[in-house]
């Protein structure tokens, strides 16, 4: 929303804090003057008996560092007050001015009181920012990260005693994707097999830079971080209003990430959940790549709590996009991605044949090996191969 020079008493208000009672007098310069459209997140900070307040306030002439004409210093007030602040290089601030909103940008907040109390932090102004922009309060301490835009109060205990630099800031944080899903070829009917990492057969560099994926990240390791991991797979985001419109055009980032046994989705370090940082404006939409099965996505956006996406492909066929053409029953009431596209092209159907053919009897790390044993065999021919004939990729191009 465009502000115009009617708002400027509103800012002037607002950068008249009042820092445990005692009002402190700002020289900034006024930033809506000549209509200027300007972010500010307003902190107030409540708890015995006393209130405080901050201001994170983006102006594209500003700088990270002090700035004489924007940021204001904090002024300390009753030692019996909360005191909430940002803290830049050697200087507090009751009022900090940062040119732009970047991806990930943390901003580090001082916060110390003077008795052990309840208190509160709550966030005002968040209209102020595009819809695509989230804010997120992390409390170290506690281990609690708070999405500003849907609970703009947080409540906890403090004491003299804590560290001051408890609190930070976090606008644009990632998308953190908490996945299950699984493979047709490795399911043996209560999880997936790991032949291949138990057998030293997983290579240590991602296998999707070739085509039809032409992934170029040069994601690699050491070593394998985990006996649990099943195979590497390439995740995307495409960000559109519904599945059906998510064309390879809509895609916002890719990245691979390892497989385990129990569905799970992991980072290469096989612990930490798959993080995306693009700016979504419309609704997520998750794809999921694997080297010689079909390529699925999901139906519907994922569940957002406190910055992490969660999705679930395996409780119902119809969790992937194109239901039962999607996704096989591998279980009782459980779905996996479709085995069989030995040549990625998105079918499984007779032009796979000749490659099984070609790596029938090898032993290895190899497209034709649909169950993930290490081996091209018959069962991967007859179990996988011809069972799966005429099924194709439900992801839209």
């Amino acid at each position: 929303m465009k502000r115009t020079k009617s708002n400027s008493v509103l800012i002037l208000i607002l950068l008249a804090l009042v820092s445990a009672g005692e009002p402190i007098l700002l020289q900034a310069q006024n930033p809506y003057e000549s209509g200027k459209f300007v972010d500010l997140l307003k902190l107030t900070a409540v708890g015995n008996g006393y209130s405080d307040q901050t201001i994170v306030i983006f102006i594209p002439e500003a700088t990270p560092g002090f700035d004489p004409m924007y940021d204001a210093y904090k002024l300390p007030g009753s030692n019996a007050a909360p005191q909430l602040y940002s803290i830049i290089p050697g200087i507090n601030l009751a009022v900090n001015a940062l040119p732009e909103i970047l991806i990930n940008l943390e901003v580090q907040l001082g916060f110390k009181v003077g008795a052990v109390n309840t208190y509160s932090i709550t966030a005002t102004e968040l209209n102020s920012f595009s819809p695509t922009v989230s804010i997120f309060l992390d409390d170290t301490k506690d281990g609690i990260l708070t999405n500003l835009k849907l609970n703009p109060a947080y409540t906890f205990t403090a004491a003299p005693n804590d560290p001051i630099q408890r609190f930070k800031l976090y606008f644009r944080y990632p998308v953190y994707l908490d996945l299950k899903v699984f493979i047709q070829g490795g399911f043996n009917g209560t999880e997936m097999s790991t032949d291949l990492n138990q057998t030293g057969l997983l290579p240590l560099n991602q296998p999707y830079n070739t085509s039809p994926w032409n992934y170029s990240g040069t994601e690699s390791v050491t070593v394998i971080p985990s006996p649990d991991v099943v195979d590497w797979v390439l995740v995307e985001i495409r960000d559109t209003t519904s599945a059906e419109f998510a064309i390879p055009l809509t895609m916002r980032e890719r990245k691979v990430g390892f497989l385990l046994k129990n569905g799970s989705v992991t980072g290469l370090d096989g612990l930490s959940l798959l993080n995306f940082k693009e700016t979504i404006n419309e609704n997520i939409f998750i794809v999921i790549w694997h080297r010689n099965h079909l390529g699925i996505i999901s139906s519907t956006s994922p569940v957002e709590t406190d910055g992490i996406y969660y999705y679930d492909f395996t409780s119902s066929d119809d969790q992937a996009y194109g239901g039962i053409n999607a996704q096989k029953e591998i279980a009782t009431g459980v779905y996996g991605m479709i085995a069989g596209d030995i040549n990625a092209d998105g079918y499984v159907n007779l032009s796979d044949g000749p490659l099984w053919i070609s790596g029938a009897g090898l032993p290895g790390y190899n497209q034709s090996d649909l169950n993930l044993d290490g081996q091209c065999d018959n069962k991967d021919k007859n179990d996988l191969l011809y069972f799966n004939n005429g099924s194709d990729c439900q992801v839209p191009e």
